[in-house]
């Protein structure tokens, strides 16, 4: 099964795009691919950190803490909140 892909444009500085230019030139490949390329790295080199961020995010040690009455996500008013009035 393919991946759907979605359409990014951005703008990016002359000298910089001049040198992915260069190295599509050099690959004899499209500039699109060189980007792809590029910016599959990145994310490669990222990855560990915002994994890392994500497991330390105080959101995280919330999950689970609460009590739920046993097959709770059946009724049909599970997850509203009674509002009372004063």
């Amino acid at each position: 099964m393919e991946s759907a892909t979605k359409h990014v444009q951005t703008e990016i500085d002359e000298s910089l795009y001049l040198m992915l230019k260069m190295i599509a030139i050099r690959k004899r490949e499209p500039l699109k691919e060189v980007l792809r390329e590029a910016i599959e790295r990145y994310i490669e080199a990222e990855e560990n950190t915002l994994t890392k961020n994500l497991k330390s995010d105080p959101i995280w040690k919330l999950v689970g803490r609460g009590e739920l009455e046993e097959n709770a996500s059946e009724s049909e008013d599970w997850g509203t909140v009674e509002w009372e009035s004063e």
